[in-house]
């Protein structure tokens, strides 16, 4: 409530209750960016995981660009709000770096960033860095142990093959559609481990198929992936892939219960140089 404080030293009362549903809303906003602490279990689909073998090279990496998006929620099932987002996508030399940065009421509330090396497996995160309101974790990516690292004090995780962040996460779907679309056809399960600023677990991506999403910067065909809920995880994670933007995200959507909900929507993509 601090950086929310008007300069008024006697709020009125209608002021104090704006404020409250204000920082209300963020609290979920960065709840739900945070993918709050649980345990996802593994779902039986009746559909084989397509992401198990290598990606053949990383030939068609999307080129390095800026995304922005609109962004909205709703908070206890009826409090709306508005916010956007951007995400920095880079890579050079057998190097990548990303950021997403996310605003809520006018506030900043929440920087992801996730730095790490190109191989024929997609993306290999070394670090990812988790800022909310008032704090700031970073996960280690050690290879040369096996292991998974947490500055948040997280005991370490075994690093398994193909593990990714949550921010990596959602390029490295785009890095194997891109190099292998015929691999992923409508109901194929894409598999990895996944890890954030307090937990590594497994993430499980159903494919369904293309659809045309009329969003903020115009009309795209994008394929959606889908990460459902499970009764240890009850959030899930929708996110849309474009083939005409290299297969970078044009929407991203997070739920939980109580229909709360952040949704992220493409506006405009600026090429990087």
């Amino acid at each position: 409530m601090n950086h929310m404080q008007s300069v008024m030293s006697r709020p009125s009362v209608a002021l104090r209750v704006r404020r409250l549903r204000a920082a209300s809303a963020l609290g979920v906003f960065t709840c739900l960016l945070t993918l709050c602490p649980a345990t996802v279990t593994a779902q039986s689909t009746g559909t084989s995981p397509a992401a198990a073998a290598p990606v053949p090279g990383t030939g068609k990496l999307a080129a390095s660009a800026l995304l922005q998006y609109e962004g909205h929620g709703r908070e206890r099932g009826f409090f709306k709000y508005s916010g956007s987002g951007e995400l920095r996508w880079s890579h050079e030399a057998g190097h990548y770096q990303a950021m997403l940065e996310i605003t809520a009421l006018g506030l900043r509330v929440r920087t992801w960033k996730s730095a790490g090396d190109l191989s024929p497996q997609g993306l290999l995160p070394v670090t990812f860095q988790d800022a909310p309101r008032g704090a700031d974790w970073t996960t280690r990516f050690l290879r040369d142990k096996n292991v998974i690292s947490f500055s948040s004090g997280t005991p370490d995780q075994p690093l398994l093959t193909g593990a990714q962040d949550k921010l990596s996460a959602l390029l490295q779907l785009g890095v194997l559609l891109n190099n292998a679309p015929q691999r992923y056809g409508v109901g194929d399960v894409v598999q990895f481990q996944a890890a954030d600023a307090h937990r590594a677990e497994p993430w499980n991506f159903l494919v369904t198929a293309a659809e045309p999403r009329d969003l903020p910067g115009g009309s795209v065909n994008a394929i959606k992936l889908t990460k459902k809920s499970t009764p240890d995880f009850d959030q899930q994670i929708q996110v849309w892939l474009a083939p005409d933007q290299d297969y970078l995200p044009v929407r991203l959507l997070i739920t939980e219960p109580g229909e709360n909900f952040i949704d992220l929507l493409w506006k405009k993509t600026q090429k990087l140089e």
